[in-house]
This record gives structure tokens, sequence and C-alpha cells, in this order.
């Protein structure tokens, strides 16, 4: 199959102007001028029209299980009453509905141009019973042994026996304590040590509030209040940032996600850069919760990955969530100054990186895996990575592993 389109954006080269992209099975096996393509391979062109063709769009951060939560638990000024309720909400769910609300997410992610996520997923019978509709997934089974009635052992060995036993269908599988707060030193080593040793990914809620981190750096605020009276052992707090604790826990690392990273200090910035562990910003969850500007600059200035997800629809301040263009937009708002060919490289090439998947996910080359995406750009004189970025239309058409799966 031969793509055509107004523009081609490989990613890793310059955009071609009526470039054409040739598909063989699930790979790409060339990329070019549709002119010259045309001289080199036969067969159909499926021509785009005035599109911009771009790699599949990567999720760095999601929780489909959420996605029925859009709106029913409001932020109230404080990010420990929103865990509480959202603590209490989760009680209320079976695993069914969490299937349902699983696959109800992956097809507006899918129905947005994304073609990759990683979710985190605390309903582990989820993992084996769902239907991806054809999108790539890390399953990243949460964590947390914060009261859990069971040894730190046996929860991890049973995520570690889903995910050996998984279908992988082109994504993964991968470790996720919840966060510091509810999840022990414990949980993060040993999640580290099951997870390298299977070359799975690990990723973390980490310094996503001022809450967290003054419970750990400074043993004060309502979440430190709140634990103690309920109970929880204080041991690990007075002593260090939320960062620094991963990093002695041996989390951090070229196979760790850590998401959110609102909170740190110049030092936890380099041994984030120093551990090559990749983190990923949610710029539609930090407007829900009313936070500063991002550190983006100070990250990605140390050399560190930066990626970009969705987090979930309860976190959404809007109906437009799991959408990876809205995100790119909030975050052209917050940086106007930022070129739309690095906001597009944090959902392609970076989160492609993290997943220790560069060779073949989040650009168009030979050898690289058909992953595809196309949308509008109409007009003279248009840059392909504004119109990707700024693109508010519907996705004309999507490719996964070289089969179509929207257009």
């Amino acid at each position: 199959m031969i793509l055509r389109a107004k523009w081609v954006v490989p990613m890793r080269q310059p955009p071609v102007a009526d470039g054409a992209v040739v598909v063989d099975g699930d790979r790409i096996v060339a990329v070019g001028p549709v002119e010259a393509i045309r001289q080199t391979h036969t067969g159909a062109v499926r021509d785009l029209g005035e599109a911009v063709l771009l790699p599949g769009l990567i999720n760095a951060h999601t929780h489909l299980d959420y996605t029925d939560f859009l709106g029913q638990v409001p932020h109230r000024g404080s990010f420990m009453d929103w865990i509480v309720r959202m603590a209490e909400r989760k009680q209320t769910m079976t695993d069914d509905q969490y299937r349902a609300a699983v696959e109800k997410g992956l097809a507006l992610a899918r129905a947005a141009g994304t073609t990759t996520l990683v979710n985190v997923e605390c309903s582990l019978p989820v993992i084996t019973r769902v239907d991806t509709g054809g999108l790539r997934v890390w399953w990243c089974a949460e964590l947390l042994d914060w009261r859990a009635p069971r040894p730190v052992v046996e929860l991890v060995q049973e995520a570690v026996a889903v995910g050996e036993n998984r279908d992988a269908a082109g994504g993964g599988f991968g470790l996720a304590p919840h966060a510091l707060y509810t999840a022990s030193a414990e949980l993060y080593r040993l999640s580290a040590f099951m997870a390298r040793g299977r070359q799975w990914l690990i990723t973390t809620h980490v310094a996503e509030s001022r809450e967290e981190d003054d419970m750990f750096r400074r043993g004060t605020g309502l979440m430190y209040e709140r634990y103690s009276r309920l109970g929880r052992s204080m041991t690990d707090c007075k002593h260090a940032g939320p960062v620094q604790l991963l990093d002695r826990y041996g989390f951090l690392g070229p196979e760790c996600l850590a998401v959110h990273v609102n909170c740190v200090t110049p030092l936890e910035v380099k041994l984030l850069a120093a551990t090559q562990t990749s983190v990923v910003h949610c710029p539609m969850t930090h407007r829900f919760f009313h936070r500063p500007t991002p550190i983006l600059d100070a990250l990605q200035n140390a050399g560190v990955n930066v990626c970009l997800g969705t987090d979930s629809l309860a976190s959404c301040p809007g109906p437009q969530g799991l959408n990876l263009f809205v995100e790119m937009q909030e975050l052209a708002r917050i940086f106007p100054r930022m070129e739309p060919a690095r906001i597009l490289e944090m959902v392609t090439v970076n989160p492609a990186r993290a997943l220790r998947r560069a060779h073949w996910l989040g650009h168009i080359a030979p050898g690289a895996a058909a992953d595809l995406v196309a949308v509008a750009a109409e007009g003279n004189g248009i840059d392909p990575y504004e119109a990707a970025v700024f693109n508010e239309r519907p996705v004309l058409f999507s490719m996964v592993n070289g089969k179509v799966v929207r257009g």
C-alpha cells in the first residue's frame, strides 16, 4: 500500500511535501516524495489529500479505568481530599464496569489519533479480557500496599503472573506502584527488580503535589497529618524529596516513567537525567488542579526525556479528554514560544524512547512499524508541524501495525 499526503512528517527527517509512505504488511518500507516513490514501488495508492501524515501518537500515561468519571470527582482545593473521594468512587466499580470503561476509553483515544497507550490498570482481570480495538497497549498493573490485606510479595507475584500469561498483541507490560504515600519502599524495590528481570516498564506518580512534597521533604501538611492519623508509618518522611526517595529505592532508570514531577529541586532534576528516567507531563490534569507553570524547560535543558500523557477523565477540566491534540494545544498555551516540532516530539519519538522502542515506534522510516495517523492540512503556506499540533478536526485516517483502524 502506498499512502500519499500533502505533507509527510517523519520526525527524524525534515517534512516531505507531496510525500508518500509505502507500507508492506506491518512495516514501513519507504518514505519520500510521491514522484520518486512511484518510480520504485508499484501498487495501489491511497491519496489522503490535503493532509499531514504523522507517526501514530503515543500516550505515555493514562487511566482508562476512569473514563466514566468525568465531572464526578471535582477538585475542591485539596489534592488529598480529591484522592480520598477518588478512592471512594473506585470502590463502587466492578471488574465488568472497569472493562467497559477501558474499552470506551480506547475508542476515544483511537478516534483522536492515538495508536499506543501506557495504561495504568487497577483491575487485573481487565488486562486479559479487554478488546483493545487494534491499539497497542502497555498494561501497567497498579500496585498499592497501604492497608493491603496481603504481603507485598503476593501482590507483586499476582501482577507478574498476569503479565507473563497475557497476549502481548504488539504492546507490553509493566508494574506501577501507585505513589510513595500508598506504596512502601519494599513494594518499589520488588517491583523494580521483577520488572527489570523481564525487561518490563515501571512507572509511578511522583512529586505531583505540594502536599506530597510537604509530607516527604518536611513532614508537614494535610497529607502528612491525614496519613499520620490513619496509622501509616511515617519513617520515610522528613529525610528527602520524593524523587530522591525513588532513587534510594532503586526505582529510577531507563525503563522508568516518572509521572507528573511537579515539585522537584535542581538536584532531583539531575538525578532524573543521570538515571535516564523519562518524565510524563499531563497538561490538562495540570490545569484541572490549578498548578503553577510546569518545570519542563529545566527538565529538558538537563537532558531529561519528556513525554505527554492524557491522564484520565477524572482529572480533565472538559469533555475533550484522552486526546493528545488537546494536550499539545494546552502545552502550547502555557509555553507559546515552544516550537510545534518540539511539542510533537513529546507524543512520538520521546515516548517511543521511553518505551525502549525508538527503533520502530514514533517515527516514519524504513523498518519502522506501520503506525500512522493523518490530520487535515488545508491551505497554502502551512507549517506541517503547526497543522499537526493545532489540529481540532476529527482524524482523517489511522493505522496500527499495518491495519487501518480509522478512515
